[in-house]
């Protein structure tokens, strides 16, 4: 697998063939399931209780803004 890297590597840097970082890590360790469309590699986003708390919170906290602001849009149409 070193050697495979170091060839990638190689093809890389010499600008001979245009490879992108996404690819060579696709051949080395092969494609997963847990690839995220658009994100690429790296850590996957958490999906506990506490962040599906957090966004409920944000929801609500984003729906009562809207709510004031059609309200004060109101008051100033008055």
């Amino acid at each position: 697998m070193q050697n495979n890297m170091t060839n990638l590597k190689a093809l890389y840097t010499s600008r001979e063939f245009s490879i992108t970082i996404d690819e060579i890590v696709d051949i080395v360790l092969g494609k997963k399931s847990g690839y995220i469309k658009g994100l690429g590699y790296g850590p996957k986003p958490n999906t506990t209780r506490a962040t599906q708390r957090r966004t409920a919170e944000l929801e609500d906290s984003l729906k009562k803004a809207k709510q004031k602001a059609v309200s004060a849009q109101n008051e100033l149409q008055k």
